[in-house]
């Protein structure tokens, strides 16, 4: 089962346009050299050219660095603020970076760089059923135990679908094959000619009071996911991305591929939690893929199987923030498609982080469309990075977690947030709908998953070069003019095509991580060490940035970034850095 977690915001941000253009010049990849051997370390050099904003990756390749001496020569004009990342790859890393002295008849350091971040409180769970792991792990072990047999019994017939059709629709609740059974119409059933959606209320939720569904609710929401004509509805976008939700299979114990032509969508009151109140962590949707087996010749956890394509919306939710909805609908959509195209059709494994961030990106690349603000968090209609102390989307959390690994799901917004922000930035820069295409219809899961989708697009980056593009892109966001590998904030949209002959078109705003400001929770921190604007701690907008004494004594997981700053300096800066192989350290200056 894969479900939905969302702030709900009841009150939507106003949508101002705020830029700030930068006159900058960066290398992709480039920067430091190598020197001379000075006693037993490396010594490594590199030149700011005075002016803009410039990468320099000191082991490029992923190279031991063992007590390595770099050397960074800011020159005397003017000062520069100074940010070093690290980037892990497959295995956690202890890396460690000393500043060993500032010289030069202009060297100084301006400003304190001592952040002292206040520890940060853990990312809020994303409300699940105990049992949800336990669920996920016995749905891969079922279809390798039924996969590959040719069908040797017809399921039973469906009775066809009307508006007004009657039947008790099932939950599964538990792996011993219990069940919440759900009385429910259907209230509206559309087609395109070729599919068909139904569109099931619970009838408990009919007729109600204050949070009830009405008829017109459910017209527009089977309106946006299908409607008659091409490429103009949530079901025409997201195939033409991913694929079809369901097709050919020699699976016996599944669905068969004749039930791909009708589409099942429920709404009731997920967790009978009621009306949203303010920004509540809820389930607002859920897919589950064990709807897609036949009860019959299963085990009991699959007695709870409606035997169809089937999707789940909280109807409380749909009452009183409808968009929240779609974005939603257009999230687990995508969840059915992946569970048919990488598991069934070529027998891949869907690894939870890779499936939630093509979710995430599912609704980023059809929320102009839509006209909702998607997990960007910024109005449908506006190209660039949007206003300033922005509070929506999925960035914010990001901005307070940019630390953790990427490729771990730990069942938290978190989770949710880090995913989503490495998925924009890949559309950003490596080919938006067509990378994501080939990344969902691959055997491939994971990390070979993305590397193989990279290839085929001709971009040669591994994922932990990618990890540390990405993390310079998050330092560089406010700068308009920044170059692929950092485009996260062109100032306007990035386009992308997908479905082949006829393919659509899909647009991407632009992205200023220094326009989010992070959820509450920070404790206020007063005394002199409270950084300033330009350089923003835990509870300012922009990336979240370790102190010195904090990045070295952390022991960074794999698969992640972690970030510093060494402040505004001028003159020229020398380091001692050291970190194992297969990890990358990167210096950015920004003017």
């Amino acid at each position: 089962m894969t479900l939905r977690r969302v702030m709900v915001a009841l009150v939507l941000a106003a949508a101002a346009v705020v830029l700030i253009g930068c006159d900058a010049a960066l290398q992709p990849g480039g920067g430091a050299g190598a020197g001379e051997p000075a006693g037993d370390a490396i010594v490594r050099s590199s030149t700011w050219r005075g002016s803009g904003d410039q990468v320099f990756f000191l082991n490029p390749g992923g190279e031991a660095l063992n007590r390595t001496l770099y050397t960074l020569r800011l020159g005397g004009g003017g000062s520069a603020e100074v940010y070093v990342i690290a980037t892990a790859g497959a295995e956690q890393a202890d890396p460690q970076v000393e500043i060993v002295d500032l010289f030069g008849s202009a060297a100084r350091r301006v400003g304190n760089a001592a952040l002292h971040p206040q520890p940060r409180p853990p990312s809020a769970p994303a409300p699940e059923p105990a049992w949800k792991k336990e669920l996920d792990d016995a749905l891969p072990r079922l279809l390798r135990r039924s996969a590959p047999r040719l069908s040797s019994t017809q399921p039973p017939p469906q009775r066809a679908v009307v508006r007004g059709s009657r039947e008790t629709l099932r939950e599964i609740l538990d792996l011993d094959g219990n069940y919440n059974a759900i009385p429910a119409t259907a209230r509206a059933v559309v087609t395109d000619g070729t599919i068909t959606a139904v569109v099931w209320v619970a009838d408990r939720e009919w007729a109600c009071g204050e949070r009830c569904v009405t008829q017109p609710m459910v017209d527009a929401l089977a309106s946006s996911f299908l409607r008659p004509g091409s490429a103009n509805d949530i079901y025409d976008w997201l195939t033409a991305i991913f694929g079809d939700p369901w097709g050919p299979h020699n699976i016996e114990v599944l669905i068969p591929p004749q039930a791909a032509g009708e589409i099942h969508l429920l709404l009731f009151d997920i967790d009978g939690d009621g009306l949203p109140r303010g920004r509540d962590a809820r389930v607002v949707g859920f897919f589950q893929g064990l709807h897609n087996f036949l009860r019959a010749g299963n085990p009991p956890l699959v007695q709870g199987s409606n035997e169809r394509l089937m999707l789940f919306l909280d109807s409380p939710v749909l009452t009183q923030d409808p968009n929240a909805i779609m974005g939603t609908l257009a999230h687990e959509f995508q969840h059915l498609i992946h569970f048919y195209q990488k598991e069934i059709a070529r027998g891949g494994e869907g690894e939870t982080w890779l499936n939630e961030m093509a979710s995430e990106m599912a609704e980023d690349l059809v929320a102009d469309k839509l006209g909702i603000d998607g997990p960007r968090g910024v109005a449908s209609h506006d190209a660039t990075a949007g206003d300033s102390d922005n509070r929506f989307g999925r960035l914010p959390e990001y901005n307070r977690y940019n630390d953790i690994q990427v490729t771990a799901w730990d069942g938290t917004l978190a989770n949710y947030s880090i995913t989503y922000a490495l998925g924009s930035y890949l559309a950003r820069n490596y080919g938006g709908a067509e990378l994501f295409s080939r990344i969902v219809q691959s055997e491939r899961s994971g990390v070979e998953a993305v590397e193989g989708a990279l290839r085929e697009l001709d971009h040669e980056v591994t994922f932990p070069q990618l990890l540390a593009n990405w993390a310079a892109a998050n330092l560089l966001s406010d700068n308009t003019e920044a170059p692929v590998p950092y485009r996260y904030n062109s100032g306007t949209w990035s386009t992308s095509r997908a479905g082949g002959a006829t393919a659509t078109e899909f647009r991407l705003g632009s992205i200023n991580l220094y326009n989010y400001t992070p959820p509450p929770g920070y404790p206020d921190r007063p005394g002199p060490d409270r950084p300033g604007p330009d350089r923003p701690g835990p509870d300012r907008p922009g990336p979240y940035l370790h102190d010195l004494i904090a990045f070295n004594a952390r022991t960074q997981p794999p698969h992640s970034n972690m970030y510093t700053t060494l402040g505004r300096v001028a003159g020229t800066l020398r380091l001692r850095v050291t970190a194992p192989a297969g990890n990358r350290v990167t210096v950015v200056v920004k003017e």
